[in-house]
């Protein structure tokens, strides 16, 4: 124990370097001089423990006297150890206890621990039942079931989904009844309804909030408009007036809104884009159209996209002057 000799014990102890001694690396201290060699430096240390955490009355003087080890017999009663006085193994490791405040395993009792908890945690995942997160995971991922409008609804996210759900039988009678088209911005699906009753859900996407134009490079505000409106017209195969391409000798020179146009019209050509399936809802070119860039958040220039499908259907179900209300 070079440290130990090169050290005073109290500062070894008390001071900074207390944590660094370990009774496990001591040797056996007994009667018996032939089994332990009993050096002066760690019977000193020993004393010094049990007088400063156990028995005050314990004299720290380096030798093995009777004193001590009733002072040991005592120590090892009160930790559950035979009273022999004879400090070995297990002793060192109640010493160790005493001096750090927590109790030392041997390395196969550790093992045993640690392969007890391992079982046990085991066993846990086994016979517990699924968790909250599990079930929802598992809700998520579950096959739309569109038998009815309920049922469709508690398989499926309708903020995340894009599953559609229709009714066969209220989208046939839709045109002759009193229908209602619903664009719920905070879901961003679009629901038709035929006498009060759900005829179709399905996703859309409306206007951003921040959308950015590619050649000004500003960001503007793009937000489809609350409120209840009608359908104004009606057109299969619309080009739009305001976004689309411009093109000079064949190349196109700009993409986006005609309105933001900076460059020179002189033999310059503007193609809208294609809006299939367009249905008007605002004279400033508010409406809902065929799209392919499905988002399931707002995303759009201020119009309403559709699923293709969907588009199909809602313009086949409904006529002008349908009301069409637009909340969040």
């Amino acid at each position: 124990m070079v440290l130990l000799k090169t050290v005073t014990l109290s500062a070894l102890l008390a001071g900074s370097l207390f944590a660094q001694v370990d009774f496990k690396n001591f040797s056996d201290i007994c009667d018996s001089s032939k089994e332990c060699q009993n050096r002066a430096v760690e019977i000193k240390a020993v004393q010094y423990l049990l007088k400063k955490r156990f028995d005050s009355t314990v004299s720290v003087n380096g030798k093995w006297s009777t004193q001590t080890k009733n002072a040991v017999i005592a120590f090892q009663s009160k930790n559950g150890l035979p009273g022999t006085g004879y400090i070995g193994s297990k002793t060192k490791i109640a010493l160790n206890e005493l001096l750090f405040g927590k109790r030392e395993k041997s390395s196969e009792s550790k093992r045993a621990v640690v392969a007890k908890k391992s079982a046990q945690q085991v066993k846990k995942v086994l016979t517990k039942t699924k968790s909250p997160k599990k079930t929802k995971v598992a809700s998520a991922n579950k096959k739309p079931d569109l038998s009815t409008y309920s049922r469709f609804k508690a398989t499926v996210n309708l903020k995340k989904s894009f599953a559609i759900y229709k009714n066969p039988k209220l989208l046939r009678i839709a045109k002759h009844s009193k229908t209602l088209l619903k664009v719920d911005i905070s879901e961003q699906r679009v629901k038709l309804l035929v006498n009060g009753k759900i005829a179709l859900d399905a996703p859309c996407t409306t206007g951003a909030k921040r959308k950015l134009e590619p050649n000004t490079r500003t960001i503007r505000d793009k937000r489809t408009p609350y409120g209840t409106f009608r359908i104004m017209e009606k057109i299969a195969l619309k080009r739009s007036t305001i976004f689309g391409d411009i093109y000079r000798h064949g190349k196109r020179v700009y993409h986006g809104d005609r309105r933001k146009y900076r460059g020179s019209w002189s033999g310059a050509k503007f193609v809208g884009h294609p809006l299939k399936h367009w249905m008007r809802l605002t004279s400033s070119g508010i409406g809902l159209h065929e799209s392919r860039y499905i988002k399931r958040y707002p995303a759009s220039n201020g119009c309403i996209r559709l699923p293709s499908q969907v588009a199909n259907t809602l313009f086949a179900s409904i006529k002008k002057g349908t009301r069409v209300k637009i909340a969040n």
